[in-house]
């Protein structure tokens, strides 16, 4: 109340059962949210004037680059700043993306293309997907396979709302084919594990499936006609990075910068 008298705007409406910010107040939350973000940085700074970097480091990504992209690289963050808290949410990109534009995290990783006036986007790495499937499945012989020959099996795919799954049904829209989906999934991780007991076959990242084709749970078959994926470095553009957070992005850089994986 103090502050909409000293503003002369009604912040909140208070006319429903449940309270909503008005246009006013979603302005000042917004402004006030910035303000808070600038004395967080300012603290960075100063704190780093001792040459110990702190503070907290929030980074969104997807499972797939939490299990196999990051941890040798968070390894190596925490033990060079160790006074860094660190805080990983791992989400679909669509999910990143709009955790960047809320500024709910110092930055994103998700699967390109993104596009967004009030986001910043920077190609890190390509990453190839590859068919899977159990070793005694008919296909499980071959070694590269035509995407027709992948539309002719039950596909297990990720649930709607991954860009993976978008991705993936464009690239057999385009050539006349369908998918004939037997199940949607939230991850790879269950998704690999369901292809490993014969529920259906996939197309995954080939860097997600190394482990189980070394012990020969399954078979990781090459697909033509199947192009590679960027992913891509997701920031709220304009907005001021904390000291920690372009510690990491610049490490990011250096490791991923121009990779296939």
């Amino acid at each position: 109340k103090a502050l909409e008298e000293e503003l002369g705007e009604v912040l909140l409406d208070r006319s429903r059962k449940a309270v909503r910010l008005t246009v006013a107040g979603e302005i000042l939350f917004r402004q006030t949210r910035e303000i808070f973000g600038h004395l967080t940085t300012a603290r960075e700074e100063i704190a780093a004037l001792g040459d110990v970097l702190s503070g907290r480091l929030v980074i969104g990504t997807s499972d797939t680059n939490c299990i196999y992209v990051l941890p040798e690289l968070l390894q190596r963050f925490r033990d060079r700043f160790p006074e860094v808290e660190l805080d990983i949410r791992n989400k679909m990109s669509p999910e990143v993306c709009q955790l960047v534009l809320d500024d709910e995290v110092d930055f994103g990783q998700a699967t390109l293309p993104v596009r967004h006036r009030r986001l910043s986007i920077e190609k890190l790495f390509t990453r190839q997907d590859v068919l899977v499937c159990p070793p005694e499945h008919p296909l499980g012989g071959r070694i590269r396979v035509q995407l027709a020959t992948v539309a002719a099996y039950p596909m297990l795919v990720l649930e709607h709302g991954s860009r993976t799954r978008v991705l993936v049904e464009e690239t057999f829209h385009q050539i006349h084919l369908d998918l004939q989906i037997a199940m949607s999934l939230g991850s790879v991780e269950v998704i690999k594990r369901f292809v490993e007991i014969g529920m259906g076959i996939a197309l995954v990242p080939k860097v997600a499936v190394a482990e189980e084709k070394a012990a020969g749970r399954l078979r990781v078959i090459s697909v033509t006609g199947l192009a590679s994926r960027a992913t891509g470095l997701i920031m709220h553009r304009g907005r001021r990075r904390s000291l920690a957070a372009q510690a990491f992005i610049d490490m990011l850089r250096e490791h991923l910068k121009g990779k296939a994986l």
